[in-house]
């Protein structure tokens, strides 16, 4: 079904933002540019590659469905062009015939000019709150998915956009996806938001009345761990996806940045046995924290997971100076600095890619903080954002987007973008910071 049609090397089409370890002497110069080779980045349709696709307006089958078809129509469209499994193909250039089931489908309207697609999506809405979605392979007049959906209309959206990108690319989609961030609120206080991917559907997860900082969710999405100071001091709480406390640290000590991990146990910085921010894991209600960094007079913070393996966080560290990312077992073994490229500045927020083989990270190499992606095997980086300040990126489940706060507009907001810098998105409207995206 064309998958091969999607496969392309984001080095071929960004090969011009790699930023390379400096090398001593031509020979070792040589040999980095014919490292261009390895892949940095996840798989996006740019224009110009990769297979067209026509995405019909659904049609009603009842009366007075003309608000919830546009609200579908809308979602739909925006939630595929975002995907970027597919080009999508202009609406002008569609037949007027109207395109409601496959009884109704012509393939040579669709698959010659002016649309010259290689596939079509297209359904009806039964009801406001029920519908039938086709899609079709136009040269092969094969059908390649016919789903049903329920929910509002959005949901319905959602559930329809990502049953494509499963079949496109083999791939969960992340329509149906979620983000936590952080909102200021009046008189130094703040709650954590959960939004649907797009941005709609804001509501507040906590209401803490304190200053509540630092969101991250489980893999499943099912728990979501942040800092609060509700009790007077700042520590990490621990809640499930219907909002009940299920867990909590207990120290008189500065803790920050808590990080969920594959196994349920919890990562996160604390000051808790000294003036040193250290590294610790605990369970996954708080309890039994073991230290795995020991530093003087340095700071460590932002644990993250890796979300393949379990088994190694990435870190933040000052001990050698400006903040640069470090790695350790999660049993405190085999410590180590990231060997990314020495052109100071300072690091923060490092992120693995849900495959683990990615960080993305904040970076203000060149005066302000910007978001990069680093292979870790390679230490290749690919710089992500260059407008106004980026910090805090988030993976999506996919590993093909990135959410991150920014002040390019004006005030710190959540903005998405693909991987490889392209189709940024502003997804807040009333402020938001450090995001964490999950299924």
């Amino acid at each position: 079904m064309r998958r091969a049609i999607l496969i392309a090397s984001v080095i071929t089409v960004f090969s011009a933002a790699l930023i390379f370890l400096p090398e001593a002497g031509a020979r070792r110069t040589q040999e980095s540019k014919e490292d261009l080779q390895t892949q940095i980045g996840h798989i996006i349709v740019t224009p110009g590659s990769g297979p067209a696709m026509a995405v019909a307006d659904f049609q009603p089958r009842a009366g007075g469905l003309d608000p919830a078809l546009g609200t579908f129509n809308d979602t739909l469209w925006n939630d595929l062009r975002f995907a970027s499994v597919a080009n999508l193909v202009g609406k002008s250039l569609y037949p007027k015939t109207l395109l409601a089931d496959p009884a109704a489908l012509r393939y040579e309207d669709w698959a010659n000019d002016p649309v010259k697609s290689d596939y079509v999506a297209f359904g009806n809405l039964t009801g406001a709150n029920t519908a039938q979605g086709f899609l079709y392979d136009v040269k092969t007049r094969q059908q390649m998915l016919s789903a049903s959906m329920s929910g509002e209309p959005r949901e319905m959206a959602h559930q329809f956009a990502d049953q494509i990108v499963r079949l496109l690319t083999g791939q969960e989609g992340i329509a149906q996806s979620k983000i936590a961030y952080v909102v200021k609120g009046a008189m130094a206080k703040s709650e954590i938001y959960r939004m649907d991917y797009d941005g709609y559907g804001a509501k507040a997860f906590t209401r803490d009345g304190s200053l509540a900082l630092f969101p991250s969710f489980s893999l499943d999405g099912r728990r979501l761990a942040y800092v609060s100071y509700r009790d007077g001091h700042p520590n990490v709480f621990i809640r499930g996806e219907d909002g009940l406390i299920i867990g909590s640290t207990r120290f008189k000590a500065t803790t920050t940045s808590p990080a969920i991990g594959p196994d349920g146990r919890i990562a996160f910085a604390s000051s808790k046995d000294g003036s040193s921010m250290e590294i610790y894991v605990a369970n996954g209600d708080g309890s039994n924290a073991k230290k795995l960094t020991s530093t003087r007079n340095a700071v460590n913070t932002s644990p993250r997971w890796n979300p393949k393996t379990g088994r190694e966080i990435a870190f933040i560290s000052d001990r050698g100076g400006s903040p640069r990312i470090y790695v350790i077992g999660a049993d405190g073994s085999n410590e180590r600095s990231l060997p990314l490229p020495s052109m100071g500045g300072h690091m923060d927020s490092p992120a693995w890619s849900p495959d683990g083989r990615f960080l993305a990270f904040a970076w203000d190499s060149d005066g302000t903080f910007n978001i990069y992606v680093a292979d870790v095997a390679s230490a290749q980086t690919l710089k992500v954002t260059r407008e106004g300040r980026n910090e805090s990126p988030a993976w999506s489940p996919d590993s093909r987007h990135i959410a991150f706060q920014s002040n390019r507009s004006g005030r710190w907001e959540i903005w998405a973008i693909h991987v490889d810098g392209s189709e940024p998105r502003q997804l807040t409207r009333g402020g938001g910071r450090s995001p964490s995206w999950s299924r």
